[in-house]
């Protein structure tokens, strides 16, 4: 213990300072450590950085593309712009040319519907009708409430070039006066005319009735249009609300030759 001690005390180095060169060294150490970390972290975000940037221009260069793609998509969008306006442009000029057909259409249309209606009319104007019977319909209960009637004219087989049917005759009624007569074609009443028109014939006939000389009827009724045997039913009204059936005319429209059947024939 005493070499030890008498050892130290001719040494030149101090205990107390060699421990604070031990703490400043320490110290150093643990300060070049933690720069060591710190140079190590900033490494590491420099990476990190790097890597950030490498995808940031990345992403950048997609984004370059989609701008590309954009302006493409927007120059593609513009001339179908284009074309479309132009489409419609044809469609507008179309639909003008479209409504002016029309037009004509139409009214070629109405010029023909009206060349045919006169036509027809011609047709039917020109078709003779004929009257094929004339059938009493006077039934047997109702005797006794007429005098009597007839038809002058028409006759059977007349034919009727005119478009009408003119019809002249007589009614006289016994238990009252003959007031009208009615025209029916089925159920429908065509046509109604007074009785009162003079007939000296029939005066001179009855002689003892007053109004014999007034019984006449006259009509005239178109019979233009008909294109098959039709039947026209005359009934005589009296002045006490009866009603008589007279008579039917049965009328049949006859066949017209054309210019060409008739040359036909001749030849």
């Amino acid at each position: 213990m005493k070499l030890t001690k008498l050892a130290n005390w001719f040494s030149d180095e101090d205990p107390e300072k060699n421990k604070l060169q031990e703490q400043s060294l320490q110290q150093t150490d643990a300060k070049w450590t933690k720069m060591q970390s710190t140079i190590e972290k900033l490494n590491q975000d420099l990476q990190q950085s790097h890597k950030q940037l490498a995808q940031t221009k990345a992403q950048l260069q997609i984004n370059q593309g989609f701008q590309i793609e954009l302006g493409e998509t927007q120059l593609k969008l513009q001339r179908m712009t284009d074309e479309l306006q132009r489409y419609k442009k044809e469609l507008f000029e179309q639909q003008k040319q479209l409504s002016s057909v029309q037009a004509q259409y139409q009214k070629t249309q109405q010029t023909l519907a009206q060349a045919v209606e006169q036509n027809t009319w011609l047709n039917l104007m020109r078709t003779p009708v004929q009257v094929i019977k004339i059938n009493k319909t006077l039934p047997k209960q109702d005797f006794e409430t007429l005098w009597g009637f007839g038809i002058i004219s028409p006759t059977v087989e007349t034919i009727l070039t005119t478009g009408a049917i003119f019809v002249r005759g007589w009614v006289l009624g016994k238990k009252a006066q003959a007031q009208t007569v009615k025209v029916l074609y089925l159920s429908e009443t065509l046509l109604e005319t007074t009785v009162d028109l003079r007939r000296p014939v029939i005066a001179q006939q009855y002689p003892d009735i007053p109004l014999a000389g007034q019984s006449g009827f006259e009509f005239s009724l178109a019979v233009t249009g008909i294109d098959s045997e039709t039947e026209l039913n005359l009934e005589a009204c009296l002045k006490d609300g009866t009603t008589v059936s007279l008579c039917n005319f049965v009328l049949k429209p006859q066949t017209i030759e054309s210019n060409d059947t008739q040359s036909s024939l001749v030849n």
